[in-house]
């Protein structure tokens, strides 16, 4: 999402002018190119992110339209880190440059810091107040960016919270105080590998009005193309002859490891659940918070990781099955 927004009022001879402030969720751009969208860290820096996954060949371009309210000087913060310095490793690997109309701002970026920070990117001139932001991949070794920020305030510095949705970050990307009401739901199922699915397509079966919320953009999880675990549990044994028999209707056929793509049938397991006339799908979607009323879980909140845009899912039974018991943990369930 690209908002703007005025963070200061200044008169001066009658005229008004303000300093002028807009945000750039990497998430959001229009083509993201060769990079990937990664939100395996949210709880812990704030946000998805861009990745530039190309395992030693740099990807291609992401590339994005940015407005502004004005042309001219604009100073840009980029929000990024050195992937490796934590083990204090030489390299810097994950080098990017962040270019406008084509032209790259003098830092290069993913240089420094083991955690997510904002870093200067300096001063940059913009001929009209719509030009094209790109991120360039320099090393193909996982670069990462979350977001970029161009204001005319040259003393502005952009706060470092790490958590979800960030007050100001909310603010400058113009999302409404209160998330949109989804449902209410017979069941919220909160991830969307084998066991979220099969739980989603058997409560669905059974006359319930299920919510299918997965922080991908494919379901199945490990066993989707994006990781390729095989399925290869067993199913239909002893005294349980019908154990596994959902998981056939979408498991992987793959011959050998790690198997192909298509083997993975990632558009047959989404056809398979949309067909479900009792399943609402909300693929992309990341549950971050939740309600509780008493040791009584009422409600998970999530964010579409590509738009931003935040959704209640009220319910009266869930299931998490986002593989590290997020859920539970955010509604105070006993764990260790």
């Amino acid at each position: 999402m690209i908002r703007s927004l005025p963070i200061a009022l200044l008169l001066s001879a009658g005229l008004q002018a303000y300093a002028a402030t807009v945000l750039v969720e990497t998430e959001s751009f229009k083509n993201p190119g060769g990079w990937v969208l990664d939100t395996q860290f949210i709880e812990s820096m704030g946000s998805p992110y861009l990745m530039a996954h190309g395992l030693g060949s740099p990807v291609a371009d992401a590339t994005t339209t940015l407005k502004l309210p004005q042309a001219g000087n604009w100073r840009v913060w980029v929000r990024t880190m050195d992937w490796v310095a934590r083990w204090k490793t030489p390299g810097a690997p994950g080098k990017f440059q962040v270019l406008v109309d084509g032209t790259p701002l003098k830092p290069t970026f993913g240089t420094q810091g083991a955690d997510w920070a904002w870093h200067d990117g300096g001063t940059v001139n913009v001929a009209k107040p719509e030009a094209t932001l790109a991120l360039h991949d320099l090393t193909g070794f996982n670069g990462r960016c979350d977001a970029i920020l161009f204001t005319t305030d040259p003393v502005f510095q952009p706060s470092n919270d790490s958590a979800p949705f960030a007050s100001w970050r909310m603010t400058l990307a113009g999302m409404p105080e209160k998330p949109e009401e989804t449902g209410p739901f017979d069941l919220v199922v909160v991830g969307g590998g084998y066991g979220g699915m099969g739980a989603a397509l058997a409560a669905a079966r059974m006359g319930c009005k299920v919510a299918l919320i997965q922080n991908r953009p494919v379901l199945g999880g490990n066993g989707s193309s994006e990781i390729r675990v095989w399925a290869q549990g067993g199913i239909r044994r002893g005294l349980y002859p019908m154990l596994g028999e959902i998981v056939e209707e979408f498991m992987d056929r793959a011959k050998s490891s790690p198997g192909t793509f298509e083997e993975f049938g990632d558009a047959k397991k989404e056809a398979l659940v949309r067909a479900e006339k009792n399943i609402s799908l909300f693929l992309s979607h990341h549950a971050f918070r939740v309600e509780v009323d008493g040791n009584r879980l009422k409600a998970v909140i999530a964010f579409d990781t590509r738009s931003g845009h935040i959704r209640r899912f009220a319910g009266t039974l869930f299931v998490d099955s986002t593989g590290h018991a997020g859920i539970g943990a955010l509604a105070g369930a006993d764990h260790t």
